[in-house]
């Protein structure tokens, strides 16, 4: 899940990020370009990419926490944002509502 976080203080939030989901096994990392050097988003900012290990137990508070971290621009959890979805797959579309 990306994290965009602000250059100045991305080490730090990249040692919170992993810290604050720790029991879901989170290897937090900073998105690289090809060359190495840190991706740079249209705003400046850095992106730490999070993986887990296991699903998130609570998206609702994970994303508040998340937001609450000093530095943190956006998060790739989009929360209360639709009511549907629809979901392709090989044995067709699917659509589910809240």
């Amino acid at each position: 899940m990306p994290v965009e976080v602000v250059q100045f203080c991305w080490k730090y939030n990249l040692d919170r990020l992993q810290e604050l989901f720790k029991e879901e096994g989170v290897e937090a990392k900073l998105r690289l370009e090809e060359s190495g050097k840190p991706y740079v988003t249209d705003n400046s900012n850095y992106i730490v990419d999070l993986y887990f290990k296991t699903p998130i137990r609570d998206a609702l508070a994970a994303g508040a926490e998340i937001s609450a971290l000093e530095g943190v621009v956006e998060h790739g959890l989009f929360l209360n944002m639709a009511t549907s979805v629809i979901i392709a797959g090989k044995s067709g579309v699917e659509v589910k509502a809240k």
